[in-house]
């Protein structure tokens, strides 16, 4: 947060969700970041005006103009998967940054997990989806809160997702990697006979519900 740019611009109004079960308040958790003692600009200097709201798992709030619910995923120390909609639309964006498909006994999540998660992305017109690991690399990485390429394209077809979007990119992949990975993602649904269309998370990409 202390590096997206527009809220430090006068006139942008902010409204940030977050977990009711964080240790400290939402608000609290970002002042702390952006404390004097690691970040030159505190938290009460920025120009735009940002409100926090709080949401648990099952919630459905509405915003302005919009309504969010929330869902918990599978992640260390616990994380909440968004969906955003506008009141009586037709498309959604479901957002699911950190989330491990597998490795159920891990987060100790309760039988049937996986089919209350589809519920909850089902019919999304657009779905963010963590997909740091390759099939190989999730072998090293069991229980880090992550999901691999496979993971999210299975669950966007099972879902009924229209465009899945490969986001949480491995840090260390370059950008031939990425689109290495994309295409054998969009490989990976024409062999099951689906119409997902698969895309990679960038730097100023727009979507459209």
């Amino acid at each position: 947060m202390p590096f997206f740019a527009p809220i430090f611009q006068r006139g942008n109004h902010f409204t940030i969700w977050g977990s009711k079960a964080l240790e400290g308040s939402l608000d609290r958790v970002l002042r702390d970041q952006m404390s004097p003692v690691v970040f030159p600009v505190a938290f009460e200097e920025l120009a735009a005006r940002i409100d926090f709201s709080s949401i648990a798992s099952g919630e459905r709030r509405a915003g302005k103009g919009y309504e969010v619910q929330a869902f918990d995923v599978q992640h260390p120390g616990g994380a909440l998967g968004y969906r955003f909609a506008t009141p009586g639309g037709t498309g959604a964006i479901a957002y699911v940054s950190d989330n491990e498909v597998g490795a159920p006994e891990k987060y100790k999540s309760a039988p049937g997990w996986r089919g209350a998660f589809l519920d909850f992305l089902r019919g999304a017109t657009v779905l963010v989806h963590d997909t740091m690991y390759t099939t190989e690399e999730y072998e090293y990485h069991r229980g880090w809160g992550h999901s691999t390429y496979q993971d999210a394209v299975d669950l966007a077809l099972d879902a009924g997702i229209g465009t899945l979007v490969l986001f949480h990119h491995e840090p260390r992949r370059s950008d031939d990697e990425l689109d290495q990975r994309i295409d054998e993602c969009r490989a990976l649904v024409r062999s099951r006979g689906g119409a997902l269309q698969v895309l990679g998370a960038a730097e100023g990409m727009t979507l459209t519900v």
